[in-house]
């Protein structure tokens, strides 16, 4: 049992249950090891923290945009493709639960709460970018940054069907083509 599979296994246990279900007695159940496992390659709980924290920086800016930034070289189809990502699949899904539990995590702990800003910041720098490129003033294009991320982040927990699903729209009005 290497490293990243308990930091696998304790995304799973956070994605379900929040931070409080990542704790090590269950972990090694999961994953089919004893407790003396996990002392082997953290020193506490914390230092796991740490680790998902580490990992969750790197998928969740990194990875995602330079794998858009491989298939699309469009400005607005890099942003249409961001939009799509919180409901692209099962991937995405776990991804998207993993987010909110970090989230809340961040409320009461200050370093999942640096992690998220830093997040945040690379993903707004990184959008705002992207309206630079369709020819926005840096000043529009932070703006409409905001509320591209914003609408990115709450589309990942609001719940839509076939009747209430505005997406597509939602693409158009936030590259301005309504």
């Amino acid at each position: 049992m290497d490293v990243q599979a308990w930091v696998e296994a304790a995304f799973d246990a956070l994605a379900l249950g929040g931070i409080e279900a990542v704790r090590v007695d269950p972990l090694a159940k999961s994953l089919g090891v004893t407790r003396g496992s996990f002392y082997w390659h953290f020193k506490d709980r914390a230092a796991l923290h740490a680790a998902m924290l580490k990992d969750w920086r790197k998928r969740a800016s990194y990875q995602i945009g330079s794998r858009i930034e491989n298939r699309v070289s469009a400005p607005d189809e890099r942003l249409r493709q961001n939009l799509a990502l919180p409901k692209s699949g099962p991937r995405a899904r776990r991804a998207a639960a993993i987010e909110f539990a970090i989230r809340l995590w961040s409320l009461r702990d200050e370093e999942a709460a640096q992690a998220v800003k830093h997040i945040d910041h690379v993903r707004l720098h990184y959008y705002a970018k992207l309206y630079d490129e369709l020819g926005f003033s840096p000043e529009e294009s932070r703006k409409r940054a905001f509320l591209f991320y914003a609408t990115l982040m709450g589309q990942a927990i609001i719940v839509t069907d076939d009747q209430t699903d505005v997406r597509g729209e939602l693409a158009d009005a936030l590259l301005g083509k309504l």
